[in-house]
């Protein structure tokens, strides 16, 4: 994580808006408000004050979901898909260099015991609220 963290750092931006710009990003066009705080794990509220930065910033912008006021959307602005493809840039280069060496049948092993360990998170947090 650290490592990551540092490419958002060189970027002059902090993980959690790193992390927005990159999934924004990933989703193309427009990502809804709260499919994104659900993607990134955090709570929308926390979610608010991280695009009010980004926001601020001119890296993305909230845009109103036709038919729906309650709801928003955002976007990335020009800034944002610049920063975007440059984290992805520095993201890439970090992936091969941590992973580059090691065979194919290890990742995918360990990508599956990964996921497997978030859905079983999710799952739990999920029995919490009912």
């Amino acid at each position: 994580m650290q490592a990551a963290t540092s490419a958002f750092v060189g970027a002059g931006l902090s993980p959690s808006l790193g992390t927005v710009v990159l999934v924004v990003s990933r989703h193309g066009a427009q990502v809804s408000q709260k499919d994104l705080a659900v993607e990134v794990g955090v709570n929308p509220a926390a979610l608010v004050r991280t695009l009010d930065r980004g926001e601020a910033a001119g890296l993305l912008q909230r845009c109103d979901v036709p038919n729906d006021r309650r709801s928003k959307n955002v976007e990335l602005l020009p800034e944002g898909l610049r920063l975007a493809e440059m984290l992805e840039t520095r993201l890439n280069t970090l992936r091969h260099e941590l992973l580059g060496d090691l065979p194919e049948e290890d990742l995918q092993t360990a990508i599956r015991v990964l996921r497997l360990m978030e859905e079983r998170a999710q799952a739990f947090v999920n029995q919490d609220k009912e």
